[in-house]
């Protein structure tokens, strides 16, 4: 018998699905994807690398001293990334518990919560728009920081200086793309080879590198004309991943509303029917 990673009761394996996400968050992914019933096909397209820019010391001061009003981590990296630099993590944990302490996201709130920082508000929109949203009129006046990728999206700083904020940014982390391999190239050929039911993508980066590799491989415009074919979907985390699609002429079948990568595939489930919990 075939080695078949579905759990299904007729025995049959569910639909196959392409995922890119960083090798530090590949085995969970796949892990979220069996679990919705789908066969995976995984191969990072972006990689995860510590940074420290020359506001980072700025940042950490204004923390320990009190003199920010606002702290902001945008994802669970930033947490990671932030500590790893600082001094001395347990006396900068309690500083920032002194502040207003901002997650976007609950995988974000998560990587605090387990470091044992106190966070005071998640906005319900998952994204640099809705936190601007969220404490624009909270935030005039104060000492904003953010610790963020080095591709982070420049309408949280604009939105939060327009509201009246002083905003400093500090990059802990950026965003590459990982030294191309076998598993990227057979990912690419699952797809031409429409063996693939659903590709994900989490990210505009991811996106872009995606395309870069096909096109690498002399592929990009039949790749792009299997993503567009009859039965294919492609889901995307949230409006910014899935504009980044639209603009290279990919049509994107979800859109999660919710920017985790359970809920995204929590859509995909319920567009091929399948009733697994």
């Amino acid at each position: 018998m075939d080695n078949m990673g579905s759990t299904n009761t007729n025995n049959k394996p569910g639909p196959t699905v392409a995922i890119m996400r960083p090798e530090r968050y590949e085995q969970d992914s796949m892990q979220i994807c069996r679990q919705a019933g789908f066969e995976v096909i995984s191969a990072p397209m972006i990689e995860i690398l510590g940074k420290k820019d020359e506001h980072f010391d700025g940042f950490v001061s204004r923390v320990l001293t009190g003199k920010s009003d606002i702290v902001i981590f945008t994802s669970a990296n930033g947490i990671d990334h932030t500590l790893d630099k600082v001094p001395d993590r347990e006396v900068f944990i309690n500083a920032l518990n002194r502040l207003t302490t901002i997650a976007i996201g609950p995988k974000t709130r998560e990587a605090a919560e387990e470091q044992g920082i106190e966070i005071s508000f998640m906005p319900e929109s998952y994204s640099s728009t809705g936190l601007v949203e969220a404490i624009r009129h909270e935030g005039k006046g104060k000492v904003v920081d953010i610790a963020r990728s080095s591709h982070g999206a420049p309408v949280l700083v604009d939105g939060l200086k327009a509201a009246g904020a002083e905003v400093f940014e500090t990059q802990v982390y950026e965003i590459a793309r990982p030294a191309k391999d076998s598993a990227q190239e057979e990912l690419v050929q699952a797809i031409l080879d429409q063996t693939v039911d659903a590709v994900v993508f989490t990210s505009s980066m991811m996106v872009r590198n995606f395309l870069d590799l096909a096109s690498q491989m002399g592929v990009r415009d039949i790749v792009i004309q299997v993503l567009n074919s009859e039965g294919m979907v492609v889901a995307a985390i949230g409006h910014p991943t899935a504009n980044t699609l639209n603009m290279n002429k990919i049509q994107v079948t979800i859109v999660s509303s919710e920017y985790t990568f359970k809920a995204l595939i929590h859509e995909v489930k319920k567009e091929f029917g399948i009733d697994h919990d």
